[in-house]
């Protein structure tokens, strides 16, 4: 079997990569396994070079590693120049950061200390919609503690998975540090339990990282899961409107609106609530669609075929429910699969499809008359990955902050990963941690050393 990377522009084939069959992944099994007893007894300072040229190599190879990120899955270029230049900060800051975060820790009241050992491989899944940031947010870290990384990367964006190999390779890294696997999903439930595995991660579905959370129970292993959300975005009666409007637009529609750390649920206050979405809309509409390479593109094309139709269907299914759609919420003609930006109103917040996670240019506007209503609304959803709240006053933001049912909260501002702090979910959206120090310690070994007078 073969796997296939397509433009979603035009539907032109990219390329054909092969299915690694079993004799393959059995060789990069112990190639992963064989490179970590080699990486893992490297000097903390000889991995904190590696991440140094690493991070000088996706700097000086922006531009082709962000066209081929555009051409394989159909966000804006400039969307994807950010892309190169975060993956870049991440591996930067873990160079500067990497000996704080692994320093031995004294445990007070006796001679005791914590230092942070690798564990050993780690098996990762990987999605398509930001395919060298999920990825190298992981494997960063990864290489910093001493671990190395056993990639199965999204079928569609094969080309993607093998220039990370290749930037791995080119960056100084060792034969094993970076093992890209082409499996299909069917073939991971047997690399979990390989004994070489000691522990993995997904970013994707709720349905695949349960997937992988099972199969990793059954042999005692320990998982990081990222599976994506519907994060609110509530706006207080007295918040900056226009400000509220272009950050909601903005956090909507980047990356193509394929982003589980998106705004999705638009929470808006009575008093706002008609003022808001006429703004909303107004800047919905003035996106511009297009071929995304093209400079001033906002939106390009959905990854795939399939996910359009589903994200269309989801449309559908609203408007069966109650919704209006203000703005979009038709199939454009010609070729690509394109979708425009879509604002929907009047939805009850409580029916089934309001629920779901729309991985696509959907935005739903909801009104709410109390802030405790708000705080329901915004926990009504079995996600809990990040939000956001605009207020003027700092006390109320905080205090409704607090009570949300998530993993990150943003106040006056869009959500976000950075990598000076930890990321995760709750409730369905997941558990682990990537990113800042919990990230970095995730997948270690906290082993006790008492060392008696």
């Amino acid at each position: 079997m073969n796997f296939e990377s397509h433009n979603p522009a035009t539907g032109e084939l990219l390329g054909t990569y092969p299915e690694h069959n079993k004799a393959e992944i059995e060789v990069r099994l112990q190639s992963a396994w064989d490179g970590w007893r080699h990486w893992s007894r490297t000097p903390l300072h000889e991995r904190i070079a590696f991440l140094t040229r690493l991070a000088e190599l996706l700097e000086e190879r922006v531009e082709t590693y962000a066209r081929l990120i555009t051409a394989e899955m159909g966000k804006p270029l400039a969307d994807s120049i950010f892309e190169i230049k975060k993956c870049a900060w991440d591996a930067r800051h873990l160079a500067e950061m990497g000996e704080a975060y692994l320093k031995p820790q004294p445990v007070p009241g006796i001679p005791a200390q914590i230092i942070y050992e690798s564990i050993g491989p780690i098996f990762s899944v990987q999605p398509w919609n930001v395919p060298f940031w999920q990825v190298l947010r992981f494997f960063n870290t990864t290489a910093l503690v001493g671990n190395t990384a056993i990639i199965k990367h999204a079928e569609t964006v094969q080309g993607c998975a093998e220039a990370l190999e290749t930037l791995v390779r080119d960056a100084g890294g060792p034969e094993g540090l970076y093992v890209n696997l082409a499996i299909p999903v069917e073939a991971c439930a047997a690399v979990i339990a390989d004994p070489r595995v000691r522990a993995a991660t997904v970013t994707g579905s709720v349905r695949a990282g349960r997937a992988v959370a099972e199969e990793a129970a059954r042999v005692g292993k320990r998982v990081v899961l990222e599976l994506g959300g519907s994060d609110p975005f509530i706006v207080l009666e007295d918040a900056d409107l226009a400000k509220a409007v272009e950050n909601g637009v903005a956090s909507r529609y980047f990356n193509n609106s394929e982003g589980c750390i998106c705004a999705k649920r638009f929470l808006v206050a009575e008093s706002l609530f008609d003022d808001f979405t006429k703004a909303f809309v107004e800047q919905s509409k003035a996106l511009p669609m297009g071929d995304p390479m093209k400079d001033g593109v906002k939106l390009g094309p959905l990854a795939s075929s399939g996910a359009r139709k589903n994200l269309h269907r989801q449309v559908l299914d609203a408007v069966k429910a109650g919704a209006r759609i203000l703005t979009g919420g038709e199939i454009p003609d010609g070729p690509g699969n394109f979708y425009p930006a879509t604002v929907l109103v009047g939805l009850p917040p409580d029916a089934a499809i309001a629920k779901e996670e729309f991985f696509g240019p959907v935005a739903m506007i909801f009104p709410f008359k109390t802030e405790d209503e708000a705080i329901h609304l915004a926990n009504i959803t079995d996600f809990g990955l990040s939000a956001a709240v605009w207020s003027r006053d700092l006390v109320k933001a905080r205090r409704v902050a607090g009570e949300i049912e998530s993993g990150m909260v943003f106040i006056n501002d869009f959500t976000r990963t950075d990598p000076r702090a930890p990321f995760g979910g709750f409730k369905a959206s997941g558990y682990g941690r990537e990113l800042g120090a919990p990230g970095a310690l995730e997948l270690t070994n906290p082993k006790v050393i008492w060392q008696a007078a």
